[in-house]
C-alpha cells in the first residue's frame, strides 16, 4: 500500500527510500557514519531528525496539527519528516518502521489507535527515542517509561459540550439519538460516552442505536445512516464523535431523504472543529462541533520531546487535557476562513 509523506525533509542532509510510506529527497545524501556531536546539556550540534505520524492527511484536524509540529521543527533549522496513518494499523506500524529505519531521534504519535502502536512504540523507546503521544490516548502507563507526555483534547468534555446542546434544543421534547461507535479510536468512544452520560439523565431522550461502521470510511459511514433512515422513522440527533464522521452521517442521511439542521431537522454533531464543519454549520444542515485545538496539541508534544532531547525536565504532568470550544451558528464566523 502506497503511503503519502505529507511533509517533506527540511534540512537537505539526507536521501530517504520509504518505500511504503511514499518519498522525499534532498540533493545530498546523509552519511551513514555521520558523527555526531552533543554539548555539555544534551542537545546535538548538528541537529535532530524528528518524526510524525498523524491519523488521516485527508481531515483538516490532522493537516493543522502536522503543520504546527513542522513549524516548531523547521524553526530549529531541524529535519521534519510526517507520514500519515490514514486510519490504518498496518499502516502506522509501517509508518513507525520508517521513522525508526531514518534514524529520527523523536517521535510525536498521533494515532488512529490506542493500542495498535505500543509495541513498537516500547522497542522505539528502547532504542532511545524520544516519544510523545498526541490526541489519541495511547494504552501506555506513565510507569513504563516509554512516553515522555501524552497530551489529549477534553474530549469526555467534548462530548458534554455536544449534548448540553442537543438537550438545550429539545427544551423538554421528547428525542431520539443515533451514534457512532468506533471502538479502535479511544477519542472518539470516550467522547461518545461523554454525550451518552449526559443525555442518560434525561427521560424524555431514547437511545435509537449505536453503530461501528466496517470498515471505518466515509462511505460505509453513509451506508450505516442510510440504514437508520430506512429502520427509523425520525430521528432527532445523530453524534459521530469526529467531523469527517458525522459529516459522512450528515451527507447519508440527505441522501435517504431526511432533513438535517438547528430549524427543524435532525441535529447532527460533531467534534474537531474543521473547516468541513464550520461550512457545513453556514450551509445550515450541521447543527454544531466542540473544536479542538490540534496546533496546541502538537506543540505541547513537539516541546516535550524537544525538551527531553535537550536534557531538560518537563514541567507539567505526564498526561495533559487540552479545552475543546463549543462551535454553532452563534459563533461560527470567529473560526470559519471564508
Amino acid at each position: 500500500m502506497k503511503r503519502k509523506i505529507i511533509a517533506w525533509i527540511i534540512t537537505g542532509l539526507m536521501v530517504l527510500s520509504l518505500a511504503a510510506c511514499g518519498n522525499s529527497s534532498s540533493d545530498e545524501p546523509k552519511e551513514a557514519d555521520k558523527s555526531t556531536e552533543d554539548t555539555a546539556d544534551g542537545e546535538k550540534t548538528d541537529g535532530y531528525t524528528i518524526g510524525c505520524v498523524i491519523i488521516n492527511d485527508a481531515n483538516t484536524h490532522c493537516i493543522a496539527f502536522a503543520e504546527k509540529f513542522k513549524e516548531i521543527v523547521e524553526s530549529k533549522g531541524d529535519t521534519a519528516i510526517v507520514l500519515a496513518a490514514n486510519d490504518d494499523s498496518e499502516t502506522l506500524l509501517q509508518c513507525i518502521d520508517d521513522l525508526m529505519a531514518a534514524g529520527v531521534d523523536g517521535i510525536v504519535m498521533e494515532s488512529p489507535n490506542a493500542t495498535a502502536p505500543v509495541e513498537a512504540l516500547r522497542e522505539a523507546a528502547g532504542k532511545g527515542v524520544v516519544i510523545s503521544a498526541a490526541d489519541v490516548l495511547l494504552d501506555i502507563e506513565e510507569s513504563e517509561g516509554v512516553l515522555v507526555s501524552q497530551t489529549v483534547s477534553d474530549n469526555y468534555g467534548a462530548g458534554v459540550l455536544c449534548a448540553e446542546d442537543f438537550i438545550k434544543r429539545l427544551d423538554g421534547k421528547d428525542g431520539t439519538v443515533c451514534h457512532m461507535i468506533y471502538e479502535e479510536n479511544e477519542a472518539v468512544t470516550t467522547r461518545v460516552q461523554g454525550f451518552l452520560d449526559t443525555i442518560a439523565k434525561h427521560d424524555n431522550i431514547t437511545v435509537l442505536e449505536g453503530t461501528q461502521p466496517t470498515p471505518v470510511t466515509q462511505e460505509a459511514e453513509m451506508a450505516v445512516a442510510e440504514s437508520w433512515a430506512a429502520k427509523y422513522d425520525e430521528i432527532s440527533c445523530v453524534f459521530g464523535g469526529g467531523g469527517p464522521i458525522s459529516i459522512a452521517f450528515m451527507r447519508g442521511l440527505e441522501s435517504a431523504g431526511v432533513d438535517c439542521g438547528p430549524d427543524g431537522g435532525c441535529l447532527i454533531y460533531g467534534v474537531d472543529g474543521s473547516q468541513d464543519e464550520y461550512a457545513c454549520i453556514v450551509d445550515g444542515d450541521y447543527t454544531g462541533t466542540a473544536r479542538q485545538q490540534p496546533d496546541e496539541l502538537a506543540r505541547i508534544a513537539t516541546e516535550d520531546v524537544y525538551t527531553v532531547l535537550g536534557g531538560g525536565k518537563i514541567d507539567h504532568d505526564w498526561l495533559t487535557y487540552v479545552d475543546v470550544i463549543y462551535v454553532d451558528a452563534s459563533n461560527v464566523d470567529d473560526y470559519y476562513e471564508k
